[in-house]
This record gives C-alpha cells, structure tokens and sequence, in this order.
C-alpha cells in the first residue's frame, strides 16, 4: 500500500507481521538429549530463531510429512549427531538436499560416520564446563547463518 499526497492519512486497524525465522532441530528423543535440548540448544536458538523440534508439533496428520514440511519452511537446521539415529541423519540429508544451512552438533567422545566426517561440528564435553562453551559455540554458528541470510 502506497500513502503519498499532500492530505493526511489515517490507518486504522493496523498491523504488521514479520515471519521470526525458523530453526529445526533434528536429534534423538530420549535423556540425555532432552535435556541437552531444553537446557542449551532451544534457549540458544531462540534468541534469533523460532524453535522447532517435530515431536513438540500437535494435531493429525502424518509426522513423516509434518519433518519434510517444517524443514522446508526453516532457514537452519540444527542435528544432534552423537547417536548414530537412522531418524536424524534422514533428516541432515533432506535439509542438506534442500541446501539449508546446517549445525551439527556431537559430544566430543563419539566417531563420526564417515559420509559427514569432513563437515564442520560442534564438538561438545557432557559436562557442566562444556555446556558454556557449547552454548557460546552454538551462538557463534547461528549469529553467523543469521547474519548471512539478512545479507541475501
């Protein structure tokens, strides 16, 4: 809507909505990892991002369609590698097939499949000191995406 002229214009009613950008985060659904999520990934990601992890999703439909759906939409992709989860690294190469950015995450003390040995990972300590480095090194790579997609 364009407002030009030398008369005043009133809008009423108004209201203006920006899209937050998403960031979906794909990993294995049990402890330790819950809580990895909740204590570190999700409040890390949320200061730029709106949050997603598929079994947080409500309503009918299919779940399979539901990943395919919120990847799509998301501007990165975070994956929790440690395990080695079928479920996981399906969703890492449909995210990487769709050319989203992604962050992979793994504890410090797991081996590394060799299809994705050669990307970059944040490595992490299970413990209490390397919670401050992963999140400051969580922070650091989305900061990074953040930033090069307002360039785009």
């Amino acid at each position: 809507m364009t407002a030009a002229g030398s008369h005043s214009v009133r809008f009423s009613n108004f209201a203006a909505a920006s899209d937050r950008p998403r960031a979906f985060v794909a990993m294995e659904y049990r402890e330790p990892f819950d809580t990895f999520y909740r204590e570190v990934i999700k409040p890390q990601a949320e200061n730029l991002y709106e949050v997603v992890r598929i079994d947080e999703k409500s309503g009918p439909g299919v779940i399979f369609q539901d990943m395919q759906r919120e990847i799509s939409q998301s501007d990165v992709v975070i994956a929790e590698i440690t395990p080695a989860n079928a479920n996981v690294f399906y969703e890492l190469g449909y995210a990487q097939a769709l050319g989203k950015p992604t962050i992979l995450l793994a504890q410090r003390a797991g081996k590394l499949p060799f299809d994705i040995a050669s990307y970059r990972v944040v490595f992490y300590d299970d413990s209490i000191g390397g919670k401050s480095r992963v999140e400051d090194d969580l922070a650091r790579h989305l900061d990074a995406i953040s930033q090069s997609t307002e360039s785009v």
